[in-house]
């Protein structure tokens, strides 16, 4: 599935002679995960793969034909159409949030997500390069989960990487999809 999205590509592996040698060795190699689809992380990973089963299964749910998502990206993507408009809505503090907002981008869909109010300004104007609408919260990280989860509606699709009691399959789905590393 990953393979199938705009601007996949595997991440190098860099080989590290002096940590080889620090631990006596023969050779150490170093995933390098600073770039995946244009966003510094590995987030959108999971954040591709727990939307693509979301969707897949909101589309079931509302009678509507679910691709496999062996299929690939674009069917999903064609499938998709008659949710819109749809919202795709998390907290964050930093690159799940990014990820998020970049998976609405390319489903066609908006997007909301919640941040920490003293986040750096750095990534909430990265999320909002995405196209997101970011809405910095009073308090911590948890209080804006606890916002982003109040969101949940038939208009919008909570994408969490944090369960709580009644919302875990699509965390679940979230470590799965790192799974691609």
């Amino acid at each position: 599935f990953h393979r199938s999205i705009p601007g996949y590509a595997p991440t190098p592996l860099l080989d590290a002679p002096a940590a080889a040698r620090a631990i006596g060795a023969a050779r150490v190699v170093v995933k390098r995960e600073t770039e995946r689809f244009g966003l510094p992380a590995f987030k959108i990973l999971g954040a591709s793969w727990a939307t693509a089963r979301a969707l897949q299964r909101l589309l079931r749910d509302r009678g509507l034909p679910a691709p496999d998502l062996d299929e690939g990206f674009p069917a999903l993507v064609e499938a998709v159409a008659p949710l819109r408009p749809l919202t795709l809505c998390c907290a964050t503090d930093g690159n799940h949030g990014r990820a998020v907002a970049h998976m609405a981008k390319l489903f066609g869909f908006s997007s909301r997500i919640y941040v920490p109010e003293d986040m750096a300004p750095a990534r909430i104007a990265a999320i909002e390069g995405e196209g997101a609408e970011v809405i910095p919260l009073p308090g911590t990280y948890d209080d804006a989960i606890a916002r982003a989860a109040e969101d949940a509606a038939s208009d919008c699709l909570v994408v969490s990487d944090t369960s709580w009691p009644g919302y875990t399959d699509i965390p679940g789905w979230v470590i799965e999809g790192y799974g691609t590393m």
